[in-house]
């Protein structure tokens, strides 16, 4: 029982990445966590982690051990899944996943009622801007780009939403609307760098049949896109976004688009969820109910 213990502290910290955080979301002290990890290297009899003054990280026997444990941990959440599902009542926790700006506007606002509906259900909603890795870090439900390269997860397509260029109308009334793809050279432009790729996202326009990539230099870019809405907001110039993103904007009329018709691209969302040989109900309510709420929200509907 003390090395089970152990194991689900292990299991914790890494998908953590902090003794600290992993104890405090245990209930335990980081000494204990300390003392679980410290029984379980000596019952293991290798070094499990790498540490510093500043991070915690794996060791290679530690990462192999991590992968073991996840997998024997998960099969015996399946088996309890599987005769808590006999009895048809919804029971357990759900770990999800979403990027700030679909998990903060779109999914929190909507578990309220998801835990209304499933009172004996948890939910672990992490809200970070990364990819996470689905199975190592125990994820249920992942709500992510499409499409993602890990081919053997299950994808379920919800989301697809144009790119738009918008502007205050108080700067588009100052400096005048673009009406040609030339125009943009006489205007400020806001960019927002991916926080996928890490890249400056281009400005891809259509005139006929030619696509062409607009060249103006940005004079303001930014990682984030909310900021990228308060910048457009303040007068600071055109920014590209997703439709969904500056949706709300455009009703109050806060913000417009130009150039419509001829911005090219969009992004797509899907729900993800790991391959199982029995899925657990309680991920599979989550699943639906995030389907049914992300695919009839009247700012995510494809345009």
């Amino acid at each position: 029982m003390q090395n089970v213990r152990g194991i689900t502290t292990f299991i914790r910290i890494v998908q953590t990445g902090n003794f600290s955080r992993a104890a405090r979301e245990l209930g335990i002290t980081p000494q204990a966590a300390s003392i679980q990890v410290k029984q379980l290297e000596d019952w293991t009899g290798v070094r499990l982690f790498n540490r510093s003054t500043r991070k915690v990280s794996l060791t290679e026997e530690g990462a192999n051990f991590y992968r073991t444990c996840v997998a024997a941990i998960g099969s015996i959440d399946e088996e309890v899944e599987r005769m808590r599902d006999s009895s048809q009542e919804v029971v357990g926790s759900v770990r999800l996943a979403a990027p700030v700006g679909m998990g903060s506007r779109f999914i929190a606002p909507a578990l309220g009622s998801f835990l209304e509906k499933y009172p004996r259900v948890s939910v672990d909603l992490l809200v970070q801007n990364r990819i996470p890795d689905i199975v190592g870090e125990g994820i249920d439900v992942g709500v992510l780009p499409h499409p993602l390269p890990d081919t053997t997860l299950i994808a379920r397509r919800v989301v697809t939403s144009p790119f738009v260029l918008c502007a205050s109308p108080a700067y588009l009334q100052r400096y005048g609307k673009p009406q040609t793809i030339e125009d943009l050279a006489r205007h400020r432009r806001i960019d927002l760098r991916s926080w996928i790729s890490n890249s400056v996202r281009p400005w891809r326009l259509r005139r006929g049949d030619e696509i062409i990539v607009s060249a103006v230099r940005a004079s303001l870019v930014t990682n984030d896109g909310d900021a990228l809405i308060e910048a457009m907001l303040s007068g600071a110039g055109i920014g590209l976004l997703t439709l969904y993103r500056v949706a709300p904007y455009l009703r109050s009329g806060r913000l417009e688009t130009v150039l419509d018709g001829m911005v090219e691209g969009e992004l797509s969302w899907s729900i993800y969820m790991q391959q199982r040989n029995h899925m657990p109900r309680k991920i599979r309510v989550m699943a639906d109910y995030l389907h049914q709420v992300l695919t009839t929200h009247p700012d995510l509907r494809s345009r």
